[in-house]
């Protein structure tokens, strides 16, 4: 609003004169919204409280100037002339002193009129806020530098800079249209830049905390919603969003959606009245979301679908009358609100009949099992035949009813009721022209109704369950035929059971198969009684039937958990199941066995070889059918440590062991040496060793060779980590290898025939010289002696020489 803040902010402002009149303004159409300590004009511009009755009109009409008290105390519409021009008048004594001293907190006129009937009086104390510098009013934080002056003193709208700014919409107004949408229109705040700044639209259900926001994408000044749901009141407020700064506000629009069209009713139902010819009544429920009240109904019928006749109703049912007998009719109905008609329910057609009336039933006679009754039909259509249905409950699972065909108008004694039961009797009448209304009664038999049996049930084997029950009570005249109903389901047992039929107190049942069974008996001649409470057995399994689930829990390297159920649930035993274990590497077997009774079995293998192939089943003891299960244990880590020794020819692997990480390795299962050479893109195996090292030859020069270590691999395919380590071979010449290897066989051929020789040279000395010493033996002395004169023998020139020592000095040999 621009005239207020002007007209405040002129100090030359005078007061109006006696001859101007002013006029209230009629308030604009639409609601509107001021925020607190704020005055609303007439016009729908907001000002501050304390600017109505200050001498001042600041609103564009003048409104918060009507009605102000006068210098005299009278109030009227029209301003009074001032004594005192552009000043405050005190009453006693009549004195000026400036407006701005009046209401300032201090007293100026001698009997204080200056501070009377001030908008604020005393010390204010402002919540969540701060106050003006005069203190006039409260101001929120929102307030301050939002273009719009709240305080008399402009301290709310000084000292703002481009940070301080808020820009905040003013006269929030809605308006609704035909269709429902809701059109928001208000002021755009001062200064605004337009480049960089729009509007986000919040709106949310009255009564729920959660804002739901809608960006616009626009700086106008308005936006339609038509999001919102009809007949509904939504709380709305605008906000100014300039680049990352959102403004927010206080000022929050209630409004209240107009009502939308209704979906269609539901659940048409027609029927007809046969109490007067033509007449159809029709029947509905309202609809899902009617999206406002439901002023009325609308009920369209055609008789050949071309034109369409209508019909009102305040209610969920109508009842349309004149219609023609035996002709094909459509409906159709739809609901109407303040917004209009909604849509038409799915069509459903029906054929009127004549009026008929329903039949007379008289009981002639009811005994404790018989009943007999009479029928008459008063109207001018011949009755082809009678229905009867009689109707009882034994059990509150189930109605059960007997039904009777009578050509004739009486029916004669319906026999095998039960005694003290109470049937009802459903009769109508089937004419040439339909079938007439029901005539319902309740009749009861005489006596007293017969005890339920006790039954009880119990399974024998896989098939066989042995039935036997009691009767409490006064014994029957006659011993009555008791049926035993069974099925794997209730409603199988109510609708289609399995029995058996029996005149005993017990009788074993056979069953198709082994699943879980009801049972109930009950008498069924000479009269139906009511049945006992059904019994539940779990039969015994088949023999043939596996273990449930097999599966595994967990696998290592040397062990695994296996888990599965039992063929059935909840085994009133326990249970015996044989485990049996198939090492597919090995070929190997081994059983075990396991008793328990649990609904779940675990079961831990151990014993197992890392990397290895299992074929694991489970069954029952001494039955045939079993669950299998295929188990791989965990591979074996690589060896490490792999080190590598090259050599002209050959190449040493090294490695250490994997027994010294993996204590179930065992060391007769070996290692496994594979080669692949690049330069011919192939792998071989290398071979097998129980060792920690392998030497490997026959490597051609030139070639790069990748070598790789691992655990011997019980099956073909099973991982087994490996220790890889590449090399190149060194060498001249590709022939190198071709000439070396011969020389060296020579040589040492050559040093074992050395050896030899020597060998036979030593043994040939070695005879000689024991043949000389015999020869000096003196047997008296038990010595041999002789010089070096002597010789050893003359024959052998080539024979050995004995040198060494002098003549004088005899060598003796013992």
């Amino acid at each position: 609003v621009t005239a207020p803040n002007t007209a405040r902010t002129d100090p030359m402002r005078t007061w109006p004169t006696p001859a101007a009149v002013i006029t209230p303004h009629t308030p604009a159409p639409g609601p509107s919204s001021c925020a607190p300590n704020r005055f609303h004009c007439g016009s729908g511009a907001c000002i501050v409280n304390s600017w109505v009755c200050d001498g001042y009109a600041d609103c564009p009409d003048g409104s918060d100037e009507l009605g102000c008290p006068t210098a005299n105390g009278t109030a009227n519409g029209t301003a009074t002339q001032a004594p005192c021009k552009s000043q405050f008048l005190c009453r006693k004594p009549p004195t000026c002193i400036p407006d701005w001293q009046r209401c300032d907190g201090h007293q100026h006129c001698l009997d204080g009129s200056d501070e009377a009937h001030c908008p604020t009086r005393g010390p204010l104390t402002c919540v969540n806020g701060t106050h003006c510098a005069d203190g006039e009013v409260c101001l929120l934080d929102g307030e301050k530098c939002d273009g719009f002056m709240d305080c008399s003193d402009h301290s709310d709208e000084d000292n703002c800079t481009s940070d301080s700014l808020v820009y905040k919409i003013q006269n929030l107004r809605w308006t609704a249209d035909f269709s429902g949408a809701i059109t928001l229109t208000w002021s755009r705040p001062k200064n605004l830049p337009l480049a960089s700044c729009y509007f986000l639209i919040y709106y949310r259900l009255v009564g729920t905390q959660q804002w739901t926001s809608m960006d616009t994408h626009s700086n106008k000044s308005s936006y339609t919603l038509s999001v919102l749901k009809p007949d509904t009141t939504y709380q709305v407020k605008v906000l100014t969003q300039c680049l990352s700064k959102q403004h927010k506000t206080n000022d929050v629009l209630t409004l209240r959606t107009p009502e939308g069209l209704p979906d269609p009713p539901r659940n048409l139902q027609l029927s007809c009245d046969n109490g007067e010819d033509g007449t159809v009544e029709a029947s509905w429920s309202a609809p899902d979301k009617a999206h406002g009240l439901i002023r009325e109904y609308i009920v369209e019928y055609s008789e050949k679908g071309v034109e369409w006749f209508s019909q009102r109703s305040t209610g969920n049912g109508v009842e349309v009358k004149n219609l023609q007998p035996s002709t094909l009719y459509k409906f159709r109905v739809a609901a109407v609100t303040g917004r209009g008609m909604g849509n038409w329910t799915e069509v459903k057609s029906i054929i009127p009949k004549k009026a008929l009336p329903p039949p007379s039933v008289i009981t002639d006679s009811i005994t404790e099992d018989s009943m007999s009754l009479s029928f008459s039909f008063n109207s001018q259509y011949e009755v082809r035949q009678y229905v009867v249905v009689l109707s009882w409950v034994f059990d509150a699972h189930v109605k059960e009813s007997r039904n009777y065909t009578v050509r004739g108008s009486i029916l004669k004694g319906t026999a095998n009721l039960t005694t003290g039961t109470i049937y009802e009797v459903a009769v109508w009448a089937q004419t040439g022209v339909g079938d007439s209304p029901t005539a319902l009664s309740r009749q009861q038999t005489k006596g007293t109704q017969p005890e339920p049996p006790l039954l009880k049930a119990r399974a024998l084997n896989q098939s066989s369950v042995d039935c036997s029950w009691t009767v409490t009570g006064s014994p029957a005249q006659v011993t009555p035929v008791y049926g035993i109903f069974f099925a794997t389901s209730f409603l199988d047992l109510y609708r289609s059971p399995h029995s058996v039929n029996t005149s005993d107190s017990s009788r074993t049942v056979t069953v198709d198969s082994d699943e879980q069974y009801l049972f109930l008996v009950r008498a069924i001649s000479p009269y139906l009684g009511p049945p006992s409470e059904y019994a539940v057995v779990k039969m015994i399994p088949n023999e043939r039937l596996p273990p449930r689930n097999l599966h595994k829990v967990r696998v290592e390297k040397t062990q695994a958990m296996l888990k599965w159920q039992p063929p059935y649930d909840s085994p009133s035993a326990p249970l015996t199941y044989a485990v049996h274990l198939k090492d597919v590497v090995r070929k190997t077997e081994s059983s075990y066995k396991l008793t328990t009774q649990n609904n779940t079995v675990e079961y831990c293998l151990k014993g197992l070889e890392p990397g290895g192939h299992y074929s694991v089943s489970v069954r029952l003891r001494n039955m045939s059918k079993e669950a299998s299960y295929t188990l791989n244990t965990m591979p074996l880590p690589a060896p490490e440590a792999l080190k590598i020794l090259t050599e002209k020819d050959h190449v040493f692997l090294f490695w250490k062991s994997l027994a010294v990480k993996e204590r179930s390795f065992n060391e007769s299962r070996g290692y496994e040496v594979h080669v692949y050479d690049s330069l011919s893109n192939s792998s071989v195996l290398l071979g097998n060793t129980t060792e920690t090292f392998f030497r490997i030859s026959s490597l051609l020069a030139g070639h790069n060779y990748t070598f790789s270590v691992q655990a011997r691999c019980l099956f073909n395919g099973q991982l087994c980590e490996s220790l890889i380590m590449a090399v190149r071979s060194s060498g001249q010449s590709g022939d190198m290898a071709v000439v070396v290897v011969p020389v060296l066989f020579l040589l040492l051929l050559g040093l074992c025939g050395g050896l030899v020789v020597l060998y036979l040279r030593h043994r040939r000395l070695q005879n000689n010289f024991t043949a000389f010493a015999n020869s000096h033996y003196n047997s008296r002395l038990g010595s041999a002696i002789f010089s070096s004169g002597d010789e050893l023998g003359d024959d052998d020139e080539d024979a050995p020489m004995i040198s060494g020592f002098s003549d004088d000095v005899p060598m003796v040999i013992a």
